[in-house]
């Protein structure tokens, strides 16, 4: 399975993406609306949708997490119930779910203690319960060429497996990306996993994917069609539309999950081999290797 999160310069569609994927995902599948900016899931995609007979409202989401920890007894207290408590149905199935954002962009400040526990459990549901995990985080801002701490979710794409930038195709969207691409670069190298965690999500085909690649200097790792039909919908909510399922839009979205589960299945061996290679047991094994192992 995968963590994989979604990120743009300038508001490209990553809610309606990261909706798209986590629909068609194969997979049970939660998504993580950590935009803090402030979210959106819960005006559109699931303003109707119930759990059980309860309507979704303000008591539910990102922003109540602080609270909850707040009211643990003691700091070793498990948060993870009260984490599940905030998961909201994403449709009729039991395996498609949505933790939805922030009611007001002034919730984010409150969220520093939190970014570990919900880290933890993004993580947990990837490796134990072998779930995908998209995370929709938002426009990234940046302070001093870095993620800013508090306005992005940066300690979660620290630790995600795959980091997608959205991108349209227009040479605009291109040109306002690429200082994204160096500023986020930088960051996973020096807090992260390593660079490699980047790449692009294209909406669009105005250029072709090695194009955008070759003129970004960053793979691309999927590419969704500009569907403004299927996109409303995801926006908009209510009762899916005939032919919305089958449109190029959701078709498309479906495909490219395969192959981003592939790419972050190779990110994680390599993150388990650089742990494995850092510690003082591989560490003089290498030694003996650069030197020579006698023969016996």
């Amino acid at each position: 399975m995968a963590v994989i999160a979604l990120v743009s310069a300038k508001s490209d569609g990553v809610t309606t993406s990261a909706c798209a994927m986590a629909l068609q995902s194969t997979r049970p599948v939660l998504l993580a609306e950590l935009d803090m900016a402030g979210g959106s899931l819960r005006h559109r995609l699931l303003k109707d949708i119930r759990r059980g007979q309860e309507p979704l409202t303000g008591h539910i989401g990102l922003h109540k997490l602080p609270q909850a920890d707040l009211q643990r007894t003691s700091p070793d207290q498990d948060l993870t119930p009260q984490v599940s408590h905030h998961l909201w149905p994403m449709d009729d199935s039991e395996f498609r779910v949505a933790l939805p954002g922030l009611t007001d962009p002034r919730q984010a400040a409150s969220l520093t203690t939190v970014w570990p526990t919900l880290v933890n459990v993004l993580q947990l549901t990837d490796q134990q319960l072998r779930w995908d995990v998209i995370v929709d985080g938002g426009r990234m801002v940046l302070e001093g060429g870095r993620l800013h701490p508090v306005l992005t979710p940066a300690a979660v794409l620290h630790q995600a497996d795959v980091v997608l930038l959205v991108v349209r195709t227009t040479e605009e969207a291109q040109n306002l990306a690429y200082p994204m691409v160096r500023a986020l670069q930088t960051e996973l190298e020096t807090h992260a996993s390593g660079s490699r965690a980047l790449g692009l999500l294209l909406l669009g085909d105005e250029y072709n994917a090695a194009e955008v690649s070759r003129g970004l200097e960053v793979p691309v790792l999927g590419q969704l069609p500009w569907d403004e039909a299927a996109a409303a919908y995801l926006q908009r909510g209510g009762r899916m539309p005939r032919g919305v399922s089958r449109s190029r839009l959701m078709r498309a979205a479906r495909d490219v999950m395969g192959p981003l589960r592939q790419h972050a299945d190779r990110r994680q061996l390599h993150r388990q081999m650089r742990v494995h290679a850092a510690s003082p047991a591989v560490a003089r094994i290498m030694q003996q290797i650069q030197q020579g192992v006698p023969r016996g």
